[in-house]
């Protein structure tokens, strides 16, 4: 079945989620060794950068500092920005951003940031180190968090395949959890359908609790569209499967206007219904070679994954 929304932002469908793959380049430095994964370049360590940088600012790249004292024995968590919403568990599909610094040099060695691509990974399954593993559990979309993580939970007396991280080396990272898929989140199954409508139509089935839809912030969704006429599905990114979610830039025209219209206001963790009249959709031309019919009127069930500021 073709994918018919139009014009969906690339990053948050091909690119970013390859799980265990932090770019086309190569594995990111936060996969577990032990998993498999494709072969690894070298990341060159990078000073951090200098400066003033409010950490508090999830739109800017975050500043890593070491504490001058012997690196910790144990897993610390410090959140830097509380999120909101349902905090995430074990089982959830997550993508994140990060930052992450050798203890004992001070140096950048891996960084999602650089490559512009958010870091997608189901959260307990291995595919990261244990540090991450434990150290996001309970964060909510929207939420900074740093990690100073010891070596056995990190990449113990071996240090990384690539020689960036040194042997028995304490990380610190800072990530930010910017979408989720929670564990017992699933495809909508109510049949809908609705008379042709010349107006815009939004029902919350259930309202969220984390950050609003805006213009110009990216936004992470999943959502089932089915014609108004028949209550036929012509199209889901639940059926390509839980990590397929899409992303979009609110305002930018990668959407349906409807779609972009329709989903302002929304907040994180919400399902809403959004009913849209063809003149918003596909109008008289119809869509997918047929599957959409002309001047047919669409519903989309949205589940609200995350959304943030462009960066």
């Amino acid at each position: 079945m073709p994918r018919i929304i139009a014009r969906i932002l690339s990053v948050a469908t091909a690119s970013v989620l390859l799980l265990g793959c932090g770019n086309d380049a190569g594995e990111s430095a936060v996969t577990d060794s032990s998993a498999e994964v494709p072969t690894s370049i070298e990341i060159v360590p990078t000073p951090t950068p200098a400066g003033d940088v409010d950490n508090a600012d999830l739109s800017v790249k975050p500043l890593v500092t070491i504490p001058p004292s012997s690196p910790p024995t144990e897993l610390l968590i410090e959140d830097l920005v509380v999120g909101s919403g349902s905090p995430v568990d074990v089982g959830d599909f997550l993508i994140m951003d990060y930052v992450g610094v050798s203890y004992s040099t001070g140096l950048q060695f891996d960084a999602s940031w650089d490559r512009g691509s958010p870091f997608p990974f189901e959260l307990g399954a291995g595919r990261v180190i244990q540090g991450w593993d434990q150290g996001i559990v309970g964060m909510s979309v929207g939420g900074r968090r740093s990690l100073t993580i010891p070596p056995e939970l990190a990449y113990g007396e071996n240090g990384s395949g690539s020689g960036s991280i040194g042997p028995n080396e304490t990380l610190v990272f800072v990530v930010d959890l910017i979408a989720s898929v929670p564990a017992n989140l699933e495809k909508p199954t109510e049949e809908l359908t609705s008379e042709s409508t010349t107006e815009l139509e939004t029902n919350d089935i259930s309202e969220g609790s984390g950050a609003i839809v805006q213009p110009g912030n990216v936004v992470y969704i999943h959502y089932v569209g089915v014609s108004a006429s028949t209550g036929e599905q012509f199209d889901s990114s639940w059926d390509r499967g839980r990590s397929e979610f899409i992303g979009y830039i609110s305002g930018a025209g990668n959407v349906i206007e409807g779609l972009d219209q329709g989903l302002l206001g929304m907040q994180v963790g919400g399902r809403r219904t959004v009913v849209i009249p063809p003149d918003l959709a596909y109008g008289e031309n119809g869509a997918g070679d047929g599957l959409i019919a002309p001047n047919e009127t669409l519903i989309f069930t949205v589940d609200l994954l995350g959304t943030h500021p462009l960066r």
